[in-house]
């Protein structure tokens, strides 16, 4: 008999791909998305497809699933635009704080929340589980709410879920094409306002996805697991991607007093197009500093591993040629 999946933001690049997974090992999965999502790929594998919005407990419990094995709460808003705060706030901690109850309410079997780096806050050094949280007064909502959204998985542990938080790093891959794809798409438009200081861990999707199925069986009641990958400046990810596309390496990585006027001129510009900046207060932080993790954990306890950035970069490079996006 099949096992059953709930997944949440399986229209997104990294629920594509653990649904695509899922389905290799014939699990039986029941897909939930908005009214207005773009049901594309998603609509071409075998999947129950399931209307409604984590927003709303009471539209959430009438179309959430019996007898679920696995609920893998992947949808996030990662949003780094102050406009977008309330709205994200709903999404990433009222929705998450929905999909507890409903689980514990339908008594599911576990219950993966896909978390982020980023509920730790910001820091300059390197990241572990143990480390304190700063995601509430680091000035990123991003980040805050990530934070949050961990906190009512542990309140659902202490009312008997049983639960996971993966921490991921920068995730790259096929069926990217609003993420880190839009770097790729910055280099070879020549349209980069910059090449940032900062530092981070670039893991590729599958591995992820990996972890996700892992944790199903093997990870700890109410454990986090940071999820990192080959680490790297920005420079060396941009260079990467000329060497695919190529195109000549870039030289020198651009100072971040020129990214902060960018920055400036670009949120003006933003009050008359009511368009997303290119880059923002959040955003600029989150590019000129270090995101890296010690990801030992996963390593020990889910069996966790790492592929190098050239295949994942070229991965994603590939999937958005042949998708006519490039």
């Amino acid at each position: 008999m099949s096992r059953r999946a709930f997944v949440t933001g399986g229209t997104g690049f990294v629920g594509l791909n653990l649904i695509e997974e899922l389905l290799k090992a014939d699990w039986e999965i029941y897909a939930l998305h908005r009214a207005t999502s773009n049901l594309k790929y998603l609509s071409s594998f075998n999947v129950t497809l399931l209307e409604g919005n984590i927003h709303d407990l009471d539209a959430l419990s009438a179309v959430f699933p019996e007898d679920i094995d696995v609920v893998f709460h992947v949808a996030s808003n990662t949003s780094v635009w102050s406009k977008n705060n309330e709205e994200q706030f709903r999404d990433n901690v009222i929705g998450t704080k929905n999909m507890v109850q409903c689980a514990l309410d339908k008594k599911v079997g576990k219950f993966i929340y896909t978390s982020s780096i980023a509920a730790y806050g910001k820091h300059n050094s390197q990241v572990s589980e143990k480390t304190i949280s700063n995601a509430e007064s680091c000035g990123i909502h991003y980040c805050k709410t990530k934070y949050l959204a961990e906190q009512e998985i542990q309140k659902g542990v202490s009312q008997g879920l049983r639960a996971m938080i993966l921490n991921p790093v920068h995730i790259i891959g096929r069926y990217d094409s609003s993420n880190w794809a839009q770097l790729i798409l910055a280099v070879y438009n020549n349209d980069l306002p910059g090449i940032p200081s900062g530092t981070g861990m670039f893991c590729y999707v599958k591995d992820i996805v990996k972890a996700h199925i892992s944790a199903i069986e093997i990870g700890g009641n109410g454990e986090n697991y940071m999820l990192g990958g080959p680490e790297a400046g920005f420079k060396e990810v941009i260079n990467e991607v000329q060497k695919i596309l190529g195109i000549n390496e870039s030289g020198k990585v651009t100072p971040n007093w020129v990214l902060k006027l960018g920055m400036h001129l670009f949120m003006f510009g933003s009050l008359f197009s009511s368009k997303e900046p290119q880059l923002t207060p959040e955003k600029y932080e989150m590019i000129t500093g270090k995101m890296i993790c010690d990801y030992s954990k996963a390593e020990k306890e889910l069996g966790y591993q790492i592929t190098p950035l050239a295949l994942s970069l070229r991965e994603s490079y590939e999937w958005l040629k042949k998708e006519n996006l490039l």
